[in-house]
């Protein structure tokens, strides 16, 4: 993505923002695992939104004191004893080209410097940091410690969420944001593709899975989750991750998975028989939750809400589990279907979500109905991203087929 795409949204936070404030944003550290080993870094979405970096230990700060905005980006001292064992550290004209940022700073000096700036006379009189504020077990993060050492060193100054601006930013995708996604599913169709070639009875979810993660390691991409691959009875627990079970002949595997490009996510599930071909029973239901995204689709718009799509889809279920003899009562749909149609998509697979739960333009979502029949050991959900434009939903992984007959035909 070009740098310009990271300048302008940092312009476009600091509008939003306070005057005499700052904000504070962390890159983030991968956890230690064990004694010698770290889990896998993921950058912090909001940085990378904000400087198109993707590193870790580093600090992104922006004031606004007296309409005049001023940005640092903190990065880690170059070490070369590190370097040696883990690879070569970013250096300054790097982060700068990459973020577009010119003031570039020792990470060990930030803590000092925004005491400093914090004790000054042109100090801010509220800082910025990024949280969900959701419980009381939200993780002790970076952020939330910067929340402490600010309250206990400058009562004085207020600590607001950046959350809001975030999802304003955020929510609303340009047309790059829109390409990396595309991309992204055009990643997913292809190892989804390989996977349907070599889906057979006798073989195991988590070989189901190794094909679908081994084609995006080929294409440079990687899961944008943990990929849920779960057959026959395993398919009614809707994030099932074991991947153990051998897949029977007449059984179905659901596959809800996605890839990355430059951070953007894709979240696509598909269900295949694995022998190649629906009974009667497995294509009459695949067939109600295949109508159900076009139920949702259509009252999907600029404005609809959530809930409003989510009750049409399950007003469509109710009628169809009524033609199968599944429910005799309308409110008995939620034992089969209990979880909602969608939700928004982006750099987070569950990315940032409006408070009032409507899709607004340029907005990305999933939709994904889903009917899960525990007693016959059948879940079967359909998921695909879509785009909410002024003219119109863009279904985004309309080339990922979907239909019983395409399905049948190219396992065929």
């Amino acid at each position: 993505m070009n740098t310009d795409f990271f300048v302008n949204n940092r312009a476009r936070f600091a509008q939003k923002m306070e005057d005499y404030s700052t904000a504070v944003f962390f890159s983030g550290k991968a956890p230690r695992e064990s004694a010698d080993q770290e889990y896998e870094f993921s950058v912090d979405r909001n940085f990378f939104y904000l400087t198109g970096i993707d590193r870790e230990d580093m600090v992104l700060v922006i004031n606004k004191i007296a309409g005049i905005v001023t940005e640092s980006l903190y990065i880690p001292p170059v070490d070369e004893y590190f370097e040696k064992w883990y690879g070569i550290l970013m250096r300054k004209e790097e982060a700068q080209e990459a973020s577009g940022i010119k003031t570039v700073e020792n990470r060990d000096d930030f803590l000092a410097q925004f005491a400093k700036k914090l004790s000054s006379s042109d100090r801010p009189d509220s800082v910025y940091i990024f949280s969900y504020i959701a419980d009381k077990d939200e993780s002790y993060d970076s952020y939330r410690s910067l929340a402490c050492w600010i309250r206990n060193q400058y009562p004085a100054v207020n600590i607001k969420s950046s959350l809001d601006i975030m999802i304003e930013l955020r929510s609303s995708k340009t047309s790059e944001e829109v390409d990396e996604i595309r991309t992204a599913i055009g990643y997913t169709k292809e190892a989804l593709e390989f996977v349907m070639k070599n889906l057979k009875p006798g073989r195991f979810e988590y070989q189901v899975k190794a094909d679908f993660e081994y084609q995006l390691m080929l294409r440079g991409s990687g899961p944008s989750f943990k990929t849920i691959g779960a057959s026959g009875k395993n398919a009614v627990i809707l994030h099932y991750i074991d991947l153990k079970q051998k897949i029977e002949d007449g059984s179905m595997i659901l596959l809800d998975l996605g890839a990355l490009s430059n951070n953007y996510a894709s979240d696509i599930t598909r269900t295949y028989p694995a022998n190649g071909r629906f009974t009667t029973r497995q294509r009459d239901i695949y067939n109600i939750v295949l109508e159900a995204q076009d139920v949702a689709m259509d009252a999907m718009h600029v404005g609809a809400s959530e809930i409003e799509v989510n009750n049409k889809v399950k007003s469509h279920f109710a009628r169809g589990l009524k033609s199968l003899n599944i429910i005799k009562d309308d409110a008995d749909v939620e034992k089969y279907y209990y979880h909602s149609i969608g939700h928004p998509l982006g750099l987070d697979v569950h990315d940032l979500r409006r408070r009032d739960k409507t899709m607004q333009e340029n907005n990305v979502y999933t939709v994904e109905p889903g009917i899960y029949i525990k007693e016959e050991g059948i879940g079967i959900r359909i998921e695909d991203d879509v785009w909410v434009t002024k003219n119109g939903i863009v279904n985004l992984s309309q080339d990922i087929i979907k239909t019983v007959n395409d399905i049948e035909n190219f396992m065929k």
